[in-house]
């Protein structure tokens, strides 16, 4: 099983780690090799913010780490869950909210992301003024994090 986690500065992309999972001889490989599935992400929420007269929300290098880091361990996991949003989200916030999926592309993720009034909700808040995206991909599967904050 291959993962990769995809960050929005590719500068300082990297190869993170090789993790054995299962004892057995399974590895799965993390690296940023492309930002685009992550910009996608982005793209999408800040989109779906225009379409419906909300400001764009600025992205944040503290919530994008924390997101990328998130995806890479859902994708090594092989499911989605939600992290623990105290932790490694900065302490520069007064709200938060965080929407994880796993689906067949990023595209598709969005659009069960919109299809659903909590997750919707986040994206179109109009409280938020900050976020970060992370995807990773294992076995064709695109994990996807967005945090929100203001």
């Amino acid at each position: 099983m291959g993962v990769r986690a995809v960050r929005h500065r590719p500068g300082v992309a990297r190869l993170a780690a090789i993790i054995l999972l299962l004892g057995g001889a399974t590895f799965v490989v993390m690296s940023c090799l492309s930002n685009s599935e992550a910009v996608e992400s982005a793209a999408l929420i800040n989109s779906e913010r225009g379409s419906s007269g909300l400001g764009l929300l600025a992205q944040d290098p503290t919530l994008t780490a924390k997101a990328e880091a998130w995806a890479v361990k859902m994708a090594a996991a092989g499911r989605a869950s939600h992290s623990d949003l105290s932790q490694d989200s900065g302490s520069n916030w007064t709200k938060i909210a965080e929407n994880v999926g796993r689906a067949g592309s990023v595209a598709e993720m969005h659009r069960l992301f919109m299809n659903s009034a909590e997750h919707r909700t986040a994206i179109l808040n109009s409280g938020f003024t900050r976020f970060g995206t992370g995807v990773a991909v294992a076995d064709g599967k695109y994990f996807v994090v967005q945090v929100f904050v203001k």
